[in-house]
């Protein structure tokens, strides 16, 4: 989820040329909606701190303590410096810095991936 469609359509267009199902949104609200709804819990999810008319943290925030899937991964990626502790206590499996190189970018969501234990 990022708000520029550019990065949007490129990040969800390069997770499914590797086989992942994407979707994209230029909207926090838009997103939560979706996540909420989707007939299947998602495995990932990728957002931006700056999104129209929610913010990423109040969305990571939502996400962790009112969804119905509270501890799914969230991967931050964002234009600023924050580091993961700042966005404590909802934990976040990593934050990535804008522009994102793609191998960086298919190798964080592959470590996500990696169901823990």
């Amino acid at each position: 989820m990022d708000d520029d469609p550019q990065v949007c359509d490129v990040l969800t267009e390069t997770l499914r040329t590797v086989g992942h199902e994407a979707r994209g949104f230029l909207d926090a609200s838009d997103a939560l909606e979706a996540f909420e709804s989707a007939p299947e819990i998602p495995q990932l999810v990728i957002l931006d701190l700056f999104l129209p008319h929610m913010s990423g943290r109040e969305l990571l925030k939502r996400i962790r303590t009112g969804s119905r899937a509270p501890n799914v991964p969230v991967l931050v990626i964002t234009g600023t410096d924050v580091a993961a502790t700042e966005l404590e206590p909802w934990p976040i499996v990593g934050v990535m810095r804008k522009p994102v190189a793609i191998d960086d970018l298919l190798a964080a969501v592959a470590a996500a991936l990696v169901p823990a234990g």
